[in-house]
């Protein structure tokens, strides 16, 4: 670096300064030289906070976005336009199509024939398990005799006397009040 650059450099730059020194072709090592950097305002910003140069927008550019806007949102609008007429249009294409609906049934019984057939059905099968309930437990005594344990002859054990005292009972009278 030149001694010019480091006096214009920014005042944010603290460390010294080295500077190198092209050594002859006999010299080995490089000589070191250093300086201090002189001391400055450090509230002065590196970069402006502003641009300077104020950039002038051209009046042709603004005015060709601003028509172009306009042209997108009428487009749009018109698109908008043409599916809601597109979809009115196919739910009454589709409403005049569509098979009318049948008239509610006004039929006193509210029955129709072969929910009473279905009950007449169920009717006839309880009445034949009625008339028969005799044949079929006669049958059914052996079956049920195998899961029911025998009990043996002799007398029953006596049960073990009760050690508590049972409780007192409530004497009062119960039901409603004459």
């Amino acid at each position: 670096m030149s001694t010019e650059q480091s006096e214009s450099a920014p005042a944010a730059v603290t460390a010294p300064q080295v500077e190198v020194k092209a050594a002859p072709a006999a010299v080995t090592a490089p000589q070191v030289e250093t300086k201090a950097v002189p001391a400055a305002d450090i509230t002065q910003q590196a970069t402006t906070p502003t641009a300077t140069t104020h950039r002038k927008k051209d009046p042709k550019r603004v005015a060709a976005g601003k028509l172009s806007a306009e042209k997108r949102r009428l487009a749009l609008e018109e698109q908008k336009k043409a599916f809601a007429e597109a979809y009115y249009a196919e739910k009454q294409a589709e409403a005049a199509t569509a098979a009318p609906k049948p008239a509610p049934d006004t039929n006193s019984g509210g029955l129709s024939a072969n929910q009473w057939i279905a009950i007449g059905g169920v009717g006839v099968s309880l009445l034949g398990i009625y008339y028969k309930r005799e044949e079929l437990m006669a049958m059914a005594k052996p079956v049920f005799n195998k899961f029911k344990t025998p009990k043996p002859a002799s007398e029953p054990a006596p049960e073990p006397a009760n050690v508590e005292p049972k409780p007192a009972r409530d004497t009062r009278p119960r039901g409603l009040k004459k």
